[in-house]
């Protein structure tokens, strides 16, 4: 049992929910009790980030895997999976042990299954993943491709790109998602033309793992990424998934760094076209507004409306809302 714990520990660099806490096994996100967990943190790759290709040495089968977490399931401790591993052999058959694992669960499960795309899986094997999966997941690794190689000696960009696009042709039923870790020399434009691409794809979601400098790898005495800029990034992919804002603005106000919210940024520069545009205030609150309602109806309900004032000078002043 220490080596499933060990490994649904190191398996926290995997990012497919936000605000996951863990504990005892498990990853909850709101009311989602996720058991995420690699087959093997043992990886012949060398990404330089990471801890696995430097100190992973645990192995689990995909019948180890399976029993562990039906075994939870049936216990009502978790009730969705994550499949992942580090490259612990040859890359067909570390793909082939992803999928089994989820082929063991899924005769006995009907609920939520995430597998992790590996890079080099052929194109029969993506197949297969999706007639499985609620979800399937490959990692970019980097906003900036020409990157990958300094990061990375074993990945390539074309391989990543080449399997993208075949989930995006076999995913048709079930979502995908992508990941990249944050601060290894990127700027926030390279992250926005990162999501014009591959949110041409059909990506679902776009995860922002904050760079960790950890011991014993080779990054670590590099500094780490700060939280603010992973928020302020989240902010702009809300903004161009939900909101449906044109990037090109987001790319007019980036520069190497958000220095504020970039839907404040984006206000400053262009002005407001629409409630949606409002800084300071969200989604629910400007259809509200759509439909009528006034700054002084939004506070009565509740709504922080400081930071919209200055951009509607028609509506009252907040000391006349008290």
């Amino acid at each position: 049992m220490k080596k499933i714990f060990r490994l649904t520990t190191l398996s926290r660099f995997d990012v497919c929910h936000e605000n996951c806490s863990y504990s005892k096994l498990v990853y909850r996100s709101g009311s989602l009790k996720l058991f995420k967990c690699l087959l093997s943190s043992k990886c012949q790759f060398d990404c330089k980030y990471c801890y696995n290709p430097w100190h992973g040495k645990d192995t689990i089968t995909p019948e180890e895997f399976s029993k562990v977490f039906l075994s939870l399931y049936k216990k009502g401790l978790a009730d969705s999976v994550f499949i992942s591993s580090g490259i612990y052999g040859d890359v067909e058959k570390v793909m082939n042990d992803i999928i089994e694992a989820g082929e063991l669960i899924r005769k006995e499960f009907s609920g939520y299954i995430h597998l992790k795309i590996i890079p080099g899986a052929n194109k029969d094997q993506i197949k297969r993943a999706t007639e499985i999966a609620n979800r399937i997941s490959i990692n970019a690794e980097v906003a900036d491709e020409k990157m990958l190689s300094e990061v990375c000696s074993v990945k390539s960009k074309y391989d990543i790109l080449r399997r993208e696009r075949w989930i995006a042709k076999y995913a048709k039923n079930i979502s995908h998602t992508t990941q990249i870790v944050v601060g290894l020399g990127e700027t926030d434009k390279d992250i926005l033309s990162f999501m014009k691409k591959w949110y041409s794809f059909g990506v679902k979601r776009i995860y922002f793992s904050p760079f960790r400098a950890l011991k014993g790898t080779p990054y670590e005495n590099k500094e780490n990424e700060k939280r603010s800029r992973i928020i302020n990034l989240y902010r702009a992919d809300w903004l161009v998934r939900k909101y449906g804002y044109d990037i090109r603005k987001l790319e007019a106000v980036a520069g190497e760094r958000f220095k504020e919210d970039p839907k404040l940024l984006v206000a400053k520069e262009f002005g407001i076209n629409n409630f949606l545009e409002i800084p300071g205030i969200g989604f629910k609150a400007a259809k509200l507004m759509e439909r009528g309602y006034s700054l002084k109806d939004l506070k009565k309900m509740g709504f922080k409306i400081k930071k919209a004032l200055s951009f509607l000078p028609e509506q009252k002043k907040i000391s006349d809302f008290l």
